[in-house]
């Protein structure tokens, strides 16, 4: 009896499984040309000068359900990360560490256009205090982006900074 149990729900188990992958990873779509490459930038200190060498590595993860993140300052890892679709609240969700300990979380909202996509997260310190922040990206082609990112002071919004990132080929 059980065998006959596991040959019939073998098939539906398959297909159901298939569907499920098919299906979650749909909402991710939006995001699929991030993946590949080295994102570079440089941010320029605005109190002393100083450049820092950014550079950023976006892959899907073995499975298929989640875009992984890695970001260096100057060849040091700095944020570790990934991005996934949340079937509980129908969202782009957004996880990611500092290498000071800080744990970042958030979610993503595509705009219809496919090139924008909205953040909003929250930062958590290593002394316990809590930002809010909200972040845009905004797609210019296959190979490069803008990104800003803003925090809310006084309760107005207002950008913290805002660079470019270019994709190289690895």
């Amino acid at each position: 009896m059980c065998l006959v149990l596991t040959m019939l729900s073998a098939p539906s188990w398959a297909q159901t499984k298939a569907a499920a992958a098919t299906a979650s990873a749909e909402p991710l779509s939006a995001m699929a040309w991030f993946a590949g490459g080295t994102w570079v930038s440089e941010v320029k200190d605005p109190s002393d000068g100083s450049v820092t060498k950014v550079e950023e590595r976006i892959r899907w993860s073995p499975n298929h359900q989640a875009l992984v993140f890695n970001v260096d300052f100057d060849g040091k890892p700095h944020y570790d990360g990934f991005y996934a679709y949340n079937p509980a609240t129908k969202q782009i969700d957004f996880y990611y560490t500092s290498s000071a300990g800080e744990l970042t979380i958030g979610t993503v909202t595509p705009d219809a256009d496919g090139k924008t996509f909205h953040q909003e997260f929250d930062l958590m310190h290593v002394n316990g205090n809590t930002g809010h922040l909200r972040s845009t990206l905004v797609r210019d082609g296959e190979n490069a982006y803008e990104f800003s990112v803003l925090v809310q002071k006084n309760g107005d919004w207002q950008q913290v900074f805002h660079i470019r990132y270019e994709r190289k080929a690895e």
